[in-house]
């Protein structure tokens, strides 16, 4: 026969099975409050200097704030992206390695036959950081075309003598510039690169006749009179830069196929909560005032989108890049 349960009794009972839950309550959630104990590396699989070298930084700075840590900005270019996303894919899900990356991500999986890595698979996408308006169509300053018709006048008067730079083979760039010479009829000789940064710079120089660069990476340059803009590849103009007209109103619609985008990745089996924690942190501070500022002074729009949004979106984007790629002419490798 049980003895009676005294009052006493009772509320030791509650009590113990109270802080029992809290126990376990605690422990499931250990993993997300008990990270990050160490700085964070944030893979560029580009050079330094481009576009997204500076969208990196930035979030970078804000992510490390919000979360409490450092978090560290490596570049580690080479191959369009491949060597440094590779390092991602295959580094241990513990919440200490991200990557930090342009529409390459996706074009890489159509353009390349056999990767080292499985894009769709091997990452876990935390959220889309940002998209732009466009790319900018810029020309050296020796080409004495100053509009998009005059420019296309002038290559096909000088065949075999132009060529336009790429951040290498299938990114975005050099998209870009493949359909350019399939709107337009012409043959501008393609010259990849391992960065925005490096193709820019040699423009620039009047090393090569012409890039697409973001206006994220190539504003500055722009305002100061370095390099001439003939187009922007969006429907509408950009605000940052106001005076340079779509493609379509510079008389070749079709280039407004062309965007860039940018979004943070984590090696495939990344803890749930660590991903959680991320994503709420970058979609926390991207519509600070300051931080939006920021942004908008690149011409990018803020996005921050959740983990599922993001991971929908890169199936649709593989298949817009294997659109653009057929259409492109561009062959697998």
């Amino acid at each position: 026969m049980k003895a009676p349960q005294t009052m006493g009794t009772k509320v030791m009972l509650a009590l113990a099975i109270g802080l029992g839950c809290i126990a376990s309550a605690t422990a499931q959630s250990k993993p997300d409050h008990a990270w990050p104990k160490q700085p964070i590396h944030m893979i560029v699989p580009f050079s330094a200097g481009g576009s997204l070298d500076v969208v990196a930084r930035t979030v970078a700075q804000h992510l490390g704030q919000s979360l409490g840590t450092t978090v560290i900005v490596e570049n580690r270019a080479g191959a369009n992206g491949i060597i440094g996303m590779e390092s991602v894919a295959k580094a241990a899900p513990d919440g200490y390695t991200m990557l930090m990356s342009t529409g390459a991500f996706t074009a890489n999986g159509v353009l390349y036959k056999k990767l080292p890595f499985a894009p769709l698979k091997d990452f876990t996408p935390v959220t889309q950081i940002a998209r732009s308006y466009g790319l900018v169509l810029a020309v050296n300053n020796d080409v004495p075309a100053h509009s998009v018709k005059d420019f296309i006048e002038y290559i096909k008067a000088h065949p075999n003598s132009t060529d336009f730079g790429s951040s290498g083979e299938g990114n975005i760039t050099h998209l870009a510039g493949a359909l350019f010479n399939h709107l337009a009829g012409t043959d501008v000789q393609h010259v990849p690169y391992k960065g925005s940064a490096p193709a820019f710079q040699d423009v620039i120089a009047r090393h090569i006749t012409m890039t697409f660069v973001s206006t994220s990476g190539g504003l500055t340059a722009i305002n100061d009179g370095l390099v001439r803009p003939l187009a922007i590849s969006s429907d509408v103009r950009a605000p940052v830069l106001p005076n340079v007209p779509t493609f379509a109103q510079a008389g070749l619609p079709g280039m407004e196929a062309i965007s860039g985008w940018y979004g943070l990745w984590f090696p495939a089996g990344t803890s749930p909560a660590i991903v959680a924690r991320t994503q709420a942190a970058v979609a926390s501070f991207l519509p600070e005032p300051a931080v939006k500022q920021r942004f908008d002074e690149m011409g990018l729009i803020t996005m921050g989108t959740t983990p599922e949004a993001f991971s929908t979106f890169l199936a649709e984007d593989t298949e817009q890049q294997r659109r653009l790629m057929k259409l492109s002419n561009v062959q697998p490798q």
